[in-house]
């Protein structure tokens, strides 16, 4: 964010002829039901026509549905890569038709860049810098590379790579890998992972072909090195194994900004120490999410997430709510126990239409502000006596988004709790 102000100092308005437009399902009634002759990918010079094309409901050989071609649409124009997609038919016979898909391209600059982090928490007066890239257009296939290594001022150390891919080939198997390292420096009173070394794979499989309507399984294996104690203890090593399985089920019609649809995932994560104790013990995770049109520039978010932890779960693995991915109008991770399940409800209004700039030396890039309404309530506990209703925190305010090529979104939000203080909070991706 630190770096997006010199930029937008010298931004000039693009030229006219690059205009987002929004494709109409009723104006494409007459082709409803053509036989898909081919689909054409224009303006791409970085990423690969295939990438689009696979995340395509409308697909060659495929009946037309007007319905699904808007779908593609908006979903292809949540990808970071693009600054606006169109979408048009063209008949060819009295049974068939062409669809041309036109976008532009956001700057490479702006999606493949190495760049400074400075994050300031100013409810716990937290410094968090160093630097970070990000490449979302992977191999020009839509894949994600990332590299990052962070600090804070209370000299907690991190650094991770990680590389995903949601398509191997034209085979919706989606692959992933993952390391990362962890050094903690800030005293610790209680026993806590004071270092850890980890690494993970994941592979999803697909139960269904079609991509409005996508359901797969996820298998995921991670093995991390743990050093755990406290201020004054030994330290203890400690091996972890941890297999997962899980499934997942989105109709959304896009992934940044939806508007409908719907998203399930749950998760069993077991996890088995190799050494010392040889303890098992279980984590249960479950993500719900619908989205409600109200109107053409208003939608209604839900979200509902819960987390379980089953067997004997060491004291130091615990869950927090508060903070700007939980519970809004409290500190991170205020309230700590076993378990915790937190609801979000967002109004999303996006009033202003996107507006696409030229910067100099760099290309033509586009901005897009929305604002938020929100009411955010949860509960953390460790025992069954404490799951009751005066144990549950809520939390409500307004914020700010900024779509654009830098994080895709980056969110500004004013919350009120319970505890009587207004709390501001800055931070970078979709919440849900």
């Amino acid at each position: 964010m630190f770096f997006l102000v010199p930029l937008m100092a010298g931004l000039s308005p693009a030229s006219s002829s690059a205009t987002v437009q929004r494709f109409e399902s009723e104006a494409y009634q007459w082709a409803q039901g053509r036989m898909i002759d081919t689909v054409y990918v224009h303006g791409n010079t970085r990423v690969k026509s295939f990438a689009v094309v696979r995340e395509m409901e409308s697909r060659q050989g495929n009946r037309l549905e007007a319905r699904s071609v808007e779908r593609d649409q908006r979903y292809i124009s949540d990808l970071s890569p693009f600054a606006t997609v169109a979408v048009h038919v063209e008949p060819i016979a009295a049974d068939r038709c062409i669809i041309h898909v036109v976008v532009t391209e956001r700057p490479t600059l702006l999606l493949n860049l190495i760049y400074p982090v400075l994050d300031y928490d100013i409810n716990t007066e937290r410094i968090v810098y160093g630097l970070k890239w990000k490449d979302r257009n992977f191999r020009r296939r839509l894949e994600n590379f990332s590299l990052d290594a962070l600090r804070d001022n209370r000299n907690n150390d991190s650094a991770a790579a990680a590389w995903s891919t949601a398509w191997l080939g034209w085979n919706h198997i989606g692959l992933g890998a993952r390391v990362s390292y962890f050094n903690r420096q800030e005293p610790a009173i209680e026993p806590n992972i004071i270092e850890q070394t980890r690494g993970q794979v994941s592979t999803s499989v697909p139960l269904t072909r079609s991509r409005i309507a996508f359901s797969q399984l996820i298998f995921g294996l991670a093995l991390a090195h743990n050093r755990v104690g406290a201020r004054n203890t030994d330290k203890v090593d400690e091996d972890l194994l941890s297999p997962s399985i899980g499934f997942r089920f989105d109709n959304r019609d896009a992934s940044l900004k939806p508007r409908n649809g719907s998203y399930f995932y749950i998760n069993l994560l077991s996890n088995q120490v190799l050494n010392a104790s040889q303890d098992t013990y279980y984590r249960v995770d479950n993500d719900v999410r619908f989205f409600f049109p109200l109107d053409r520039t208003t939608v209604v978010g839900l979200n509902s997430v819960a987390n379980i932890q089953l067997g004997e779960y060491p004291s130091y693995i615990r869950f927090g709510i508060g903070g700007p991915g939980t519970i809004r109008g409290y500190e991170r991770s205020d309230f700590r126990a076993a378990h915790r399940w937190v609801q979000s409800l967002e109004v999303r209004m996006m009033p202003w239409p996107k507006v696409l700039y030229r910067i100099p030396f760099i290309g033509i890039t586009d901005f897009q502000l929305g604002v938020v309404a929100f009411v955010d309530t949860g509960i953390a506990w460790t025992t069954p006596e404490e799951f009751r209703y005066d144990n549950f925190h809520s939390g409500f305010g307004v914020g700010v988004r900024l779509f654009s090529p830098i994080q895709d979104v980056v969110r500004l939000d004013l919350a009120y709790g319970a505890r009587g203080r207004i709390r501001p909070y800055f931070s970078t991706g979709a919440n849900f």
